[in-house]
């Protein structure tokens, strides 16, 4: 591992790319084959940063009658092509969704001005003058490209004061259960980027550390193209954090406390120089998440049927601080690099409660207890990013590295008691169980990245790299038994162990985007050589795996009219195991139920295809999209349970045969005279799994569903209100079902001292509906259980602009580096 490290590491410094001048083909002006046709060409730019706009609409006008002749769109450098003219005299008319609109007239097409280049056309966003403050328009919640959903964090005001999970709870898309876990389209295999680039942390923990005030927004991929890393069935969540374009000193406040004791604060400073910029932010948070649970369980014998009823109070702890700095250096015109770094500490807890009743039918002895269960972890990190990016012209001919580095040592432990409890359930002296765990993780990973783009023509492109992990993780589980007679801990060997873990990906890709008319396409392949090894002192062999894997993708898509598009796509994903998932040692969760991990799972595999449609209205923010999609996944991973013969339930990982999705979600946003939008979806899909439990057939089929509306009332230019409702229906798994859940939010923000400071309350779940049931069941058991969390949360949070802090839009440090981690994975 240690030579390829540095293999990798000399191929970056030397690795040299041959740019090659654009090469168009000349036009002939006086051509005896004209056949009479000419074309306008010309570039879409931000006025105000000077960014080039996708997906700006192009509309074609006779000069003669004002009647409509065509249309198009600009691509991702903002450069538009209308073809197939007639000779003749035209104007053009550019917009964009909350830009003005800019006319462009006199245009004349003839013999000798077959090709009319327009060359930089601005738009600048719409704004109302009222006295001396402007109003610029606001930014749509969600929009739509050619292969992502991007969310305007800003305009989801039920959010601020949260995490990255309270504003995907009013996404499109995303599913968010009541304890912050994020699925996407029902899955929860999909991959967390932050600026493209990885996270010490993982998944739905990942989102829930990050500050919703320190993202700009978040880009929703459910086909990633094979630039991207492959990793999650579902797809990628790229949080883009806020940056800053202005020079001198700016930055941006955030404070927030709410009821249950929750607070959280963070800022972000930002210093431009001309060759220099310099960032430095903090973030700290301590907050206490309350809920309570219940669960019953029958499991059967021959002639009795054994009851285990629980219930009780659950507190979720969740808190920690990080410190994140770092540098751009202009090197030149077009070259930059970027030094980062990043560290800090993440700690959670579980604070929890209740009574236990166990009896028999026929009748038997009542057995009453008290459970109390604690758990606590804590985890430092720090990481290192360095990223170099040479444009060989304006054209976006480029070439990027990427170099990543992290690492993280924690510790965990929990302790679960059981006493014994009189008829009134007041606890004695006697423990029925009592036994505590200590787990200590150190963890590496490395990551580097090399990307080479080089566009040929006007809409082509080709894009290929390489991509590194080098992953190493140690950890030790120490599982010790109370001994009430001496009052001391004492090492259970059974279920202590030891694991090291190593894995190394080395992936190449390539990608190839052009144009036939109007049908813009872009296909790509990936492949993967992935070698992994496990060692732990519970298995008797070592577990290694040594695969290699391709990874196709396509994407398509074609403007229907000036208003309308249509895009399809197909890419091939994978899910690896977790830790946890190939951890052999048992797992014990109380004295009634112990968990077993698999060495021998193997990744999941998803094919997945999508079709869209997407219809804009007038100049307005409203649109209407629908998206047909079917994901077929190969080797299912699955957890099951067991009734052992000593009357303990094990439970297991293992593959399974498929699981299949196929669906469609509809997304509206309406802009209703500017004091009013909605923006709402609905989905609904079929969800199938196939496979067998101990020879026999677990088929399942359930028809899901789900939706959300987000409605936002501007009640004055400072001042908004906004109401969310979000719901999901049943759901089956292999071994039971999921209930349905719904809950609310209602948010208002007002805006003081021109814009500068902010104040928002929020109230998180007012009607008290948000709660979680799961039904599990098998031959010889039956066990439901039901979670609710704490209602009626009140939230407060102040933030304060420093020299009208700007975020940068046109920004392209770190907006698709491809590159995520597995965080505690293995």
């Amino acid at each position: 591992m240690k030579y390829l490290k540095n293999v990798i590491l000399i191929a970056l410094l030397f690795i040299g790319v041959n740019s090659y001048a654009l090469i168009e083909d000349p036009v002939k002006e006086n051509d005896p084959n004209d056949d009479g046709k000419g074309k306008i060409v010309g570039t879409i730019v931000e006025k105000d940063t000077e960014t080039p706009m996708e997906f700006a609409n192009i509309a074609v006008y006779k000069e003669t009658d004002s009647t409509l002749v065509t249309g198009g769109i600009t691509n991702e450098k903002g450069v538009f092509e209308i073809t197939n003219l007639e000779y003749g005299d035209y104007y053009l008319v550019a917009n964009f969704i909350g830009f003005n609109e800019e006319n462009v007239e006199d245009i004349k097409l003839d013999r000798s001005n077959r090709i009319y280049n327009l060359g930089e056309i601005n738009l600048a966003p719409s704004t109302v003058a009222i006295g001396e403050v402007n109003v610029v328009a606001d930014k749509a919640a969600v929009e739509y490209k050619l292969d992502k959903k991007v969310v305007n964090v800003s305009q989801v005001i039920s959010a601020i004061g949260g995490t990255a999970v309270d504003v995907l709870e009013n996404t499109p898309s995303i599913q968010v259960d009541i304890e912050g876990n994020v699925s996407l389209r029902g899955s929860g295999n999909f991959t967390v980027l932050i600026d493209g680039r990885p996270s010490v942390l993982s998944g739905s923990d990942a989102l829930r550390q990050i500050p919703s005030s320190a993202i700009e927004n978040i880009e929703i991929i459910t086909n990633p193209s094979a630039k991207y890393e492959p990793d999650g069935a579902a797809g990628i969540i790229n949080l883009v954090m806020k940056k800053n374009s202005m020079n001198g000193l700016n930055g941006i406040v955030n404070t927030s406390v709410g009821t249950g004791e929750k607070y959280r604060g963070d800022f972000m400073l930002n210093y431009r120089f001309e060759k220099l910029n310099l960032f430095f932010g903090a973030d700290w948070s301590d907050e206490i998440n309350n809920g309570e649970m219940a669960s019953e369980r029958e499991t059967y014998y021959k002639d009795t049927t054994e009851f285990l009823n629980m219930g009780g109070d659950r507190k979720w702890i969740r808190g920690g601080h990080r410190f994140k700095g770092g540098a751009d250096f202009y090197l030149g015109t077009n070259t930059t690099l970027t030094l980062s770094g990043e560290t800090g500490t993440s700690e959670r807890g579980n604070e929890g409660g209740g009574r236990t009743e166990n009896f028999t039918v026929p009748a038997s002895e009542q057995i009453l207890s008290i459970s109390e269960e604690t758990s606590e972890r804590n985890n430092d990190f720090y990481t290192l990013n360095m990223n170099f990016q040479h444009n060989f012209d304006d054209n976006g001919h480029r070439i990027e590295a990427t170099a990543y580095y992290s690492d993280e040592t924690g510790t965990d432990s929990e302790i679960e008691a059981e006493l014994l409890a009189d008829e009134n359930f007041n606890p004695t002296n006697e423990y029925l169980s009592n036994v505590s765990t200590f787990e200590t993780e150190d963890e590496q990973d490395i990551r580097l990245k090399l990307d080479y783009t080089y566009p040929f023509s006007e809409d082509g492109r080709f894009e290929a790299g390489y991509q590194g992990r080098l992953e190493s993780e140690n950890e030790t589980l120490e599982f010790r038994d109370y001994d009430q007679a001496s009052d001391s801990w004492i090492i259970n060997d059974k279920y202590s162990s030891a694991t090291d873990f190593q894995r190394d990906i080395h992936a190449a890709y390539s990608t190839y985007s052009n144009k036939v008319g109007k049908l813009a396409y872009m296909a790509g392949l990936r492949g993967e050589l992935t070698v992994r090894e496990i060692k732990n002192t519970s298995a008797e062999n070592v577990s290694s795996l040594n695969r290699f894997d391709l990874f196709p993708t396509a994407h398509f898509s074609y403007p229907l009219a000036q208003t309308a598009d249509v895009t399809a796509s197909y890419s091939r994903r994978i899910n690896r195991p977790s830790g946890r998932d190939l951890d052999p040692t048992p797992n014990y969760y109380n004295r009634y139920t112990i968990r077993f991990g698999n060495p021998d799972l193997e990744p999941e595999y998803t094919n997945s295809y999508e079709l869209g449609f997407m219809k804009r209205f007038g100049e307005s923010r409203s649109f209407v999209s629908a998206d047909v999609f079917r994901r077929v996944t190969n080797n299912k991973i699955d957890r099951t349970q067991e009734l052992g013969e000593d009357g303990i339930f094990y439970m297991y990982t293992d593959n399974f045969d498929k699981d299949y999705s196929t669906g469609l979600e509809v997304t509206g946003n309406l802009s209703y005279k500017k004091w009013l939008t909605v923006n709402t979806s609905v989905n609904v899909y079929d969800y199938k799994i196939t496979g067998e439990l101990n020879g026999e057939s677990i088929d399942r089929q359930s028809t899901n569903w789900g939706g959300r509306m987000n409605t936002t009332f501007k009640l004055a230019e400072s001042s908004r209100l906004q109401v969310n409702a979000f719901f999901r229906g049943k759901s089956v798994s292999a071994q039971g079902e999921s209930g349905a859940m719904f809950f609310t939010n209602i948010s208002y923000r007002q805006e003081f001292m021109n814009k500068k400071l902010s104040a928002t309350v929020s109230v998180r779940d007012p009607l008290g509906t948000g709660r979680f049931e799961r039904t599990s069941y098998g031959d010889d058991f039956k066990s439901w259980f039901r979670f609710e969390r704490e209602p009626r949360v009140v939230m407060l949070t102040l933030s304060y602009k420093i020299n009208n802090f700007k975020e940068d839009r046109g920004g392209d440090r770190g907006g698709d580096g491809g590159m995520d981690m597995g965080g505690g994975e293995f």
